[in-house]
């Protein structure tokens, strides 16, 4: 509520000091356009770093535990190595007991280094999966969109 007051002041007072509205509604365009660029940038950017940290990454056998729920997401803990690993994608809150089950094996992905312990799970490379499908469509528009601006410019 107090952004839609503060837009709503700073238009009353550009409209006082004889800014146009259309002038008003192009720059308001502008900056909207702008914050979905950087976001849709943003997501691009994290799913090929997603991509890169699965570079070193190895494969192995985990089984299913629990869902940890003491931090601000859940997570998917699964035992493999000797060790518990974290899922690092948030657990799958619909559909939950249908996806994980008690003592299931499944196949993980986990860093290399026995320090971290963290890992991804199925479910995360089906996220990771449509995350860069969906990137490549954000760039090709960033693209286009550029290029259209370009012209019109």
């Amino acid at each position: 509520l107090e952004v839609v007051i503060t837009v709503v002041i700073i238009v009353a007072l550009l409209i006082f000091m004889g800014v146009s509205i259309e002038t008003i509604f192009v720059t308001c365009a502008a900056i909207i356009l702008g914050l979905v660029a950087v976001a849709m940038f943003l997501f691009a950017l994290f799913f090929l770093i997603t991509d890169i940290t699965l570079l070193f990454r190895k494969c192995v056998q985990g089984k299913f535990l629990r869902v940890d729920d003491s931090e601000r997401f859940d997570h998917a803990i699964y035992y493999a190595d000797n060790q518990e690993y974290a899922c690092i994608f948030p657990a799958e809150s619909f559909g939950r007991k249908n996806i994980y089950h008690e003592n299931k094996q499944y196949l993980l992905l986990i860093s290399r280094n026995p320090k971290r312990r963290s890992a991804y799970d199925k479910h995360s490379l089906m996220i990771i999966a449509i995350g860069n499908i969906f990137s490549i469509i954000f760039v090709v528009l960033l693209i286009l969109a550029i290029r259209f601006i370009h012209i019109g410019i």
